[in-house]
């Protein structure tokens, strides 16, 4: 099935170029969501108007978004997190908390438009793509620190004293155990 494309889908094509597609995916992907319309001579005269209006459309949109990879250029996101004393998260960092933490900051990135190979399940530094347009990527730096950190040697030292005090006066409470004559 020939169809022409009304936006761009990643791994198929751009915004007005002429595809083909499996009958299944255009009968009921991409016709019903107004994602295409079928390549019919009709729609095939209009074809060059139309990718006219689709690349002026495409140009204001790359624009913006530059403007927003300008401020996200060398970006760090530092983010603290429950993690056990050898750093390992409880939980993980996905590209919902990421969006999340971002949106909180005010940049408006979508979910989609976090690229992490896999999610981030210990305390480190980690590179993160950011694909706003496929002519626009930027990459951001995400630090994960532990919240609280490991405890320190003072609060180890602190509560040994404590532990050894009471044992020692459990002894004295009462009346000493005497042995049978």
């Amino acid at each position: 099935m020939e169809v022409i494309l009304l936006e761009n889908i990643e791994g198929l094509g751009r915004k007005g170029d002429q595809v083909k597609v499996r009958e299944g995916f255009g009968r009921n992907h991409l016709l019903p969501y107004r994602k295409a319309l079928l390549a019919t001579p009709a729609v095939l005269s209009r074809l060059a108007s139309m990718k006219k209006k689709f690349e002026v459309e495409e140009a204001k949109i790359v624009a913006s978004l530059k403007g927003v990879a300008g401020k996200l250029e060398g970006l760090t996101l530092q983010l603290t997190m429950r993690a056990t004393p050898e750093g390992h998260l409880f939980g993980s960092v996905s590209p919902h908390y990421l969006a999340t933490a971002l949106k909180e900051r005010g940049y408006d990135v979508a979910e989609r438009d976090l690229r992490i190979k896999e999610p981030i399940k210990a305390v480190g530094t980690y590179p993160v793509a950011i694909h706003l347009h496929a002519d626009v990527k930027v990459a951001i730096t995400v630090v994960v620190e532990a919240e609280g950190g490991a405890p320190a040697e003072g609060e180890a030292a602190a509560e040994t004293p404590a532990a050894a005090a009471a044992p020692a006066a459990a002894p004295s409470a009462g009346p000493a155990p005497t042995a049978p004559a």
